[in-house]
């Protein structure tokens, strides 16, 4: 199995034609077929079943698509890598981070980073953990920072970077400001920022801490500019990471309610691919993101 091989079956496969995939990797139609079947001659199977509509993956196909994307990133991965060992200044990253500690630690991170390996391709993206999970897995995420709930990501390599606190938050003039009772706040719709998997756990813990029962409507919403922009032009009330409160709540109106005593914190931890190795690009990007945590 040669690399050409793979890389024009995973065309093939997303584009469901040879016409497409030749198209998309800017070769012929005939160098597209001739590797198709040098691969299928190699494995001594079929992999595509061929179609007046185009061509369809057989059990072959798809059994080998599910593991060829990883191997196919691992080679270029290994490849970039052997780059970066040679002149230390090349190579990608991908990394995925909420929007709280990109807020907090990215800048300075970023700076750093830059300065030392201005060569460097660098890709941001925002992290949500169910959404970032399979990115993680498949290998085009190589590693993402993200608050987590303790223990919720069994069989993952997790290591905790810092704490991150919690807060309610409020449009400015919103009826709840003037509540002198918390056990009021249940009125009102609430926006948590959770996914699926931590939701039981983190609604308990939010609401147990403020001593008030659990609300009678909840908005769940993994995007932070979302949430923001909902709390600030509704009366949802909001709980938002602490780095938001003086950086992004003045532009939307937002301003934190005032509790009895503060939200425990969650912890801010580094995930990766279980027995994933960074490459090195990734773990300079990494260690500079730890630095500016040292430096916070």
């Amino acid at each position: 199995m040669k690399l050409g091989q793979l890389r024009s079956f995973l065309s093939v496969a997303e584009h469901g034609s040879i016409r497409g995939a030749a198209r998309a990797l800017g070769v012929t139609q005939p160098a597209v077929t001739q590797a198709m079947r040098e691969l299928e001659t190699s494995l001594g199977v079929p992999l595509l079943h061929r179609g007046p509509a185009g061509v369809e993956l057989t059990v072959y196909g798809k059994a080998l698509a599910r593991r060829a994307g990883l191997i196919h990133r691992e080679i270029e991965q290994a490849v970039s890598e052997i780059d970066q060992i040679r002149d230390g200044s090349t190579g990608h990253v991908s990394v995925a981070l909420s929007t709280a500690v990109a807020l907090q630690l990215l800048p300075g991170a970023f700076g750093s980073f830059r300065a030392q390996f201005p060569s460097v391709e660098l890709r941001l993206n925002e992290a949500s953990v169910p959404n970032t999970l399979p990115r993680l897995l498949d290998g085009s995420v190589d590693f993402a920072v993200s608050h987590l709930l303790p223990g919720s990501l069994s069989g993952w390599k997790v290591e905790r970077l810092f704490t991150m606190s919690m807060v309610v938050a409020a449009r400015t003039g919103h009826p709840v400001l003037a509540a002198t009772d918390t056990r009021q706040f249940t009125d009102w719709e609430w926006l948590l920022p959770y996914d699926d998997d931590s939701a039981p756990d983190l609604v308990q813990q939010l609401f147990a801490q403020m001593r008030i029962p659990l609300p009678r409507q909840v908005v769940r919403c993994t995007s932070s500019a979302m949430g923001l922009k909902l709390v600030g032009t509704s009366d949802l009330i909001g709980v938002f990471a602490d780095t938001m409160v003086d950086v992004e709540f003045p532009h939307y109106g937002i301003i934190q309610v005032p509790l009895n005593g503060p939200l425990a914190a969650l912890d801010v931890s580094i995930i990766t691919r279980p027995g994933a190795i960074l490459s090195p690009a990734a773990q300079n990007f990494l260690d500079f993101l730890r630095a500016q945590v040292q430096r916070a």
